[in-house]
Formats: structure tokens, sequence, C-alpha cells
């Protein structure tokens, strides 16, 4: 494919390499009602596990965008789907919890690396226009991925086992990651302004709501996505339905992913993210109380718009805020704060779930999602 050259093409490989890293952070929630089973675990332990899979994932996010911003961004993603593939295959062999814990732990690590890699480059290409929906259209190929990794986990878990799962899409990553990394070079990029940039203290205070933002916005995501398919077991469906209604919950947020992300162009961060916000901590509210699972499931999949739509205007908010050089290092350090802030909540979320019955995670997304309203209003700049 040559040197990157032109918009499409980097488009084209931040997407790419969004599918692979995302369905294999979510092939785990979609099997976790079976995972729970086999090793006996609690809703408290079972979220402990994801929290901590998203604690290795999240924290090193900030050291592969200061890495991004002095090394071959094209090379990084290669090697975190190496990393990724190699993780999951081992998973596919655990003998026991430890050893499932540890190999997730692993896939972490692997996953720290798309995220401010795959974000700084479609921006840093973007810088003079367009921005709000080239960011959209990569993020939903994250959220394709998702729906992906749902819709075909309910059929496969049957036929090949939930390790069977993690062996196919680690063959699939490492496969990803030998291509990408044989056929795309990334043209050289002047270090000047990364070497010398510094963060002043009024970029720091602006970011300061964005982050928080983002954090309550990652501990819904978190909440939504690892209890979801789990929630609609314990309220009678089988294991392929309620993976189906995961599944179309993503692809809506797909729809919104790009949606927003052209409003946000249109409309501006502000009110793109109050907006989108606010949707959810309705949606939450009403699945508080709802005891019909076709309602619930109707509901649920209608969170996808709003719940996934809300991170191209975040997004796009930090690109406007800072330079163009430490780019990847400023959404490594922003994905590294929030997303570790969100990590814990599946913990959290599992832990109340095993005292007030699983329907409680949705009164948590609700009390988050009003609360980024509240910030949003308040602290963003308009």
């Amino acid at each position: 494919m040559g040197n990157i050259r032109s918009d499409s093409r980097a488009v084209i490989v931040s997407s790419l390499a969004h599918f692979d890293n995302d369905v294999l952070i979510t092939v785990l929630p979609a099997v976790l009602p079976i995972v729970i089973g086999e090793f006996g675990l609690s809703y408290g332990i079972a979220g402990a596990t994801l929290t901590a899979f998203t604690l290795f994932l999240s924290l090193l996010q900030a050291f592969m965008g200061y890495m991004g911003d002095r090394m071959n961004r094209i090379l990084l993603l290669s090697l975190g789907l190496a990393t990724l593939g190699t993780a999951a295959i081992l998973t596919s062999f655990s003998g026991s919890y430890i050893q499932f814990l540890v190999f997730q732990c692993l896939l972490g690590v692997g996953a720290s690396v798309y995220h401010p890699i795959g974000y700084s480059l479609t921006s840093d290409t973007f810088e003079l226009g367009r921005r709000g929906k080239a960011l959209g259209i990569v993020s939903a190929a994250g959220d394709i991925a998702l729906a992906a990794a749902f819709a075909t986990t309910g059929f496969l878990v049957l036929v090949i086992g939930w390790r069977g799962i993690f062996m196919f899409w680690g063959l699939l990553a490492l496969t990803s990651a030998s291509i990408l990394g044989l056929t795309m070079v990334e043209k050289k990029r002047s270090l000047t302004i990364t070497t010398r940039y510094r963060f002043d203290r009024k970029v720091i205070v602006r970011l300061i709501p964005v982050i928080i933002v983002m954090g309550l916005a990652s501990a819904c995501y978190r909440i939504v996505n690892s209890f979801t398919t789990t929630y609609l077991t314990t309220m009678g469906l089988d294991i392929k339905s309620a993976n189906i209604v995961t599944a179309f919950m993503f692809l809506l947020g797909v729809l919104g992913s790009i949606v927003v992300g052209v409003l946000t162009d249109r409309l501006g961060e502000r009110k793109s993210i109050l907006l989108t916000m606010a949707i959810l901590g309705a949606q939450s509210l009403i699945l508080t109380y709802a005891v019909n699972v076709y309602l619930i499931s109707i509901i649920i999949i209608s969170m996808g718009f709003s719940m996934i739509g809300v991170w191209p205007p975040m997004y796009s908010a930090i690109a406007n805020l800072t330079k163009l050089g430490p780019r990847a290092f400023t959404y490594g350090v922003l994905f590294a704060i929030s997303q570790s802030f969100g990590s814990l909540f599946p913990f959290i979320s599992g832990a109340l779930a095993d005292v007030f019955g699983l329907q409680i995670i949705y009164t948590i997304v609700s009390i988050l999602s009003f609360t980024a309203v509240f910030v949003t209003y308040l602290m963003l700049k308009r």
C-alpha cells in the first residue's frame, strides 16, 4: 500500500487496527456467563477480572502515547496486535482461573497500544478539517468489532467453546499484525515540536473537564460492556440471544459514532457531549425500573447510539486543545487517567450486584451519565 500519503489510507489503517483490537477486548464480556460457571466465580470476582485487564490496558496508554510521538506508529500498531493475538491464544489454554487472569492481563498490555496511536494518527492527518467525521469513522470500526464479537460468540461458543473463540480471534490478530507490518510504511515526521513542546497551565486547566467527562463515560461503557450479556441471561434469554441483543447495541453505536461525529463538526464538542450523555442517562434510568425482557432488550439496543456516539466529540475536543507534535502522548495520558477510573467500575458494579442484583448496574450508569452532563454544562468551554 506504500507510504501514508492520503487521508483515506490513514483512516483505513486506523480502522482495521481498531477492529482487531476491539474484537479481542470484547470476547471476555461475550463469554462471561460461561467463564463464571466454569471457574465458579461471583459477580464481584468476574468484575475484578475485567478491572485487572482494563487497568493494564489503561495505565500503559500514556507510555504507548509517549513512544508513539517518537517511533513509527505503524510498527507500534503491529506490535500491539501481535501481543493481543499471543495473549488470546494463551488464554485459550488456561488450565486454572489464575492462568486465565494472568493471560487476560497480558491481553490488556497489548490492547494499550491502539487508542493513543490510532487516534493520534487520524487526528494528525485531519489537522486542517473534517476531523470529527474522520474520528467518527475510525471509532465506528471499533464499534463494528464489538458487534461482530458479540454476534458471532453466541453461535461459536456452542460449536468451538469459549477457548476456541479466543484461539480464532487470536490467530486473526497475528495475521493482521503481519500484514500491517509488511504492507504499510508511515512517512517520516518532524519530531521538533514533540521534543520541545510542554503543556502550559492554561491547557491543563482546559483539559480537566474533558478528563472528568471521559472518566465518567468510560465507567458507563465498562459497566454496560461487561455485564449486559450476563444480565440478559438472568432475565431469561439464552446466551446466543443475549449476545445478539448486545451486538445490535454496538451496531447502533456505529451509527452513533458517525452521526455524532458529523454533528460535532457542526454543533461543536460541548453540545454533542451534552446531548449524548443526557440521552444515555435517561435510557439507563428507564432500565433501572424495567422488568419486561423485550422492553429491556429494546432500550439496551438504543443505548448504543448515545454510549458510543459520545466519544468522537471528546476525541475532537482533545485535539482542539493540544498541539500537533505531542498528540499521541496527550491521548495516551488522558486515556490512561480516564480509563483507569472507568476500569474500577466492573468490580464496583459486580460487587454491588452480588448484594442488590445485576439490575443495579443501570442505576449506576444513570448516575454517572447525569453527572457527566452536569460537569459538561458547567465546566467545558463553549
